[in-house]
């Protein structure tokens, strides 16, 4: 990967608790105009994008309101269908412009950002997936496991979750074919908002590469980022401390495996041992001209040696070259199994292999 580039499962997320279902307005007021949660009349501003003019429900959050497909989102989400039959607030539109039906209108207690995202999930204006084309933004994978945990629309908050899975992962093969610290199109950014979520959900195995990413973040640890929501996302004091403290200690783990891997010692069954030492000790000692980037904060400390070396070729025998080839993937799996460690966190099973797939037993 190229430098350009808790305890609680499924805790409890943002929004109100199984028991606390949203508000809905009170049914006592005129269903011919929108209601504010405490069931005075008032303005909102109808979703530019999600205003159906066959809608058969309408969804009030802040000051903006949905009117779209009631029996869609039922299907998907039992939360929402209870929530649909419960509600008495109730209001007649035309449909296409002739027929009237009464819509329910059920006010959230989500942004409305969150939930156009979830939304373009399962009623979207061009793909039909948002996984499906493009990467989807940070925003909408957030909401995406938010609002599909409080919801309970499992399938949606699983593959977002897998998503975070493919491009954070706990696997050091599947991490070094990655070329980029967060998904295309993402800023750098978005690992504080990956960390917090994680910790959220309590999907601890997203936490080394995100805090990874954002020890190369300098300031900005501190300062956090503005998301297009306008809200601002960063990271906890205590996460701070540890991204700002990991930096030392990654620093000189990486140092360690990088002067480990051109130790100036040929295979034993080298035929030119005194040449390839002599090109390893220049190696080292060319590590000068490259200090920035092997010694930096913003550099993948499992990048391997070719980076940092002049001209990214050894020039040492046939038997000596897969020798530091070896070593250097043996010494960057070394360092990804103390991950964890040098970040201060625990991750159990960070570092243990997945169990070899079983063969069937063969029928006699």
């Amino acid at each position: 990967m190229s430098a350009s580039g808790t305890p609680r499962k499924r805790a409890r997320l943002d929004g109100p608790a199984d028991d606390e279902p949203p508000q809905s307005p009170q049914p006592d007021a005129n269903p011919e105009e929108p209601m504010a949660n405490d069931g005075s009349a008032a303005e909102y501003t109808r979703d530019a994008e999600f205003w159906l003019e066959d809608g058969t429900v309408i969804l009030v959050a802040g000051d903006v309101e949905f009117r779209v497909y009631s029996g869609l989102l039922a299907k998907h989400s039992p939360r929402l269908k209870e929530l649909f039959s419960d509600t008495q607030c109730t209001r007649t539109l035309l449909v296409d412009g002739r027929s009237e039906i009464s819509c329910p209108v059920v006010c959230l207690t989500d942004s409305p950002d969150d939930l156009r995202h979830l939304l373009r999930a399962y009623m979207p204006q061009d793909a039909s997936n948002i996984y499906e084309y493009e990467y989807p933004s940070f925003d909408a994978v957030s909401a995406s496991i938010r609002l599909g945990h409080k919801y309970q629309i499992m399938s949606l908050y699983d593959r977002s979750l897998e998503f975070l899975r493919e491009n954070f992962p706990d696997d050091f093969d599947t991490y070094d074919k990655l070329n980029q610290w967060v998904p295309t199109g993402w800023a750098i950014d978005d690992a504080i908002g990956v960390v917090n979520l994680a910790r959220l959900i309590g999907e601890t195995t997203l936490l080394p590469t995100a805090l990874l990413a954002c020890t190369t973040l300098g300031e900005q640890i501190v300062r956090g980022y503005q998301r297009q929501n306008g809200m601002q996302e960063h990271l906890t004091i205590d996460d701070q401390a540890l991204c700002i403290k990991a930096k030392i200690e990654i620093r000189k783990a990486r140092v360690a495996t990088l002067f480990r891997v051109l130790c100036p010692a040929p295979a034993k069954t080298c035929k030119n041992s005194s040449g390839c030492r002599t090109t390893l000790r220049k190696a080292v000692y060319n590590l000068h001209s490259t200090i920035d980037d092997w010694l930096g904060d913003t550099g993948d400390p499992f990048t391997g040696y070719k980076t940092y070396i002049k001209g990214g070729k050894l020039d040492v025998c046939e038997v000596c070259l897969p020798m530091v080839e070896a070593t250097s993937v043996a010494e960057r799996r070394k360092l990804w199994n103390r991950l964890p460690l040098l970040l201060g966190i625990q991750v159990p099973g960070w570092g243990v292999p997945p169990p070899a797939p079983q063969s069937a037993p063969v029928q006699s």
